[in-house]
């Protein structure tokens, strides 16, 4: 993407105008209000259960649209929409795993994170990566990214299901090799 691509929108004159300074201005802007997360959800019609979800996401009020604008037109991808319970806030998310795997891991790969979030990128990466192998239709290879996934952001703080809730409801015929773990 040339700068001047983003030449329609608000405030242009304010953006830098070498596109590699633009990147590293949304790479720390995503350090402090980005986050990468991998849900793990319960369906009960899925292979074992659960799902892994894998998301970008770019926080922001409504008045400062733009940054979440350029990130959607540099990265080519995701969706800005109001905050579920906030309308004053805007998301920019990313949650197709193929843009993960194309556009938005590359991206960070290039222009790094220096916060501790980057540890969260490195799993988050992990994740995404093995998915698009389908490491995660086997049982071992799910249960490996749903313990990675637990890691991730301050090790789970948020996460409604613990790691023994979530054997508890892998079906039995899928956790061969897991009954020692079923106790923790």
């Amino acid at each position: 993407m040339v700068i001047y691509e983003l030449k329609d929108l608000e405030n242009f004159e304010r953006l830098p105008k070498k596109g590699k300074n633009l990147r590293y201005y949304l790479a720390g802007f995503a350090d402090g209000e980005g986050t990468f997360s991998v849900s793990i959800k319960r369906v009960k019609k899925a292979k074992f259960g659960w799902v892994l979800d894998p998301e970008f996401q770019v926080y922001q009020h409504k008045e400062n649209k733009i940054i979440l604008t350029v990130f959607q037109r540099v990265l080519n991808c995701g969706k800005i929409h109001p905050k579920p319970g906030n309308p004053d806030v805007l998301v920019y998310t990313v949650s197709n795993r193929r843009h993960l795997a194309e556009k938005v891991i590359p991206f960070f790969e290039k222009y790094k994170l220096i916060s501790n979030k980057w540890y969260d990128f490195l799993k988050f990466r992990e994740i995404v990566m093995a998915m698009e192998k389908k490491k995660h239709h086997t049982p071992e290879g799910f249960l490996k990214l749903v313990k990675l996934a637990l890691q991730m952001n301050k090790r789970g703080k948020q996460r409604k299901y613990t790691l023994k809730q979530i054997l508890l409801g892998f079906p039995r015929d899928h956790t061969r090799g897991t009954e020692g773990e079923r106790a923790t």
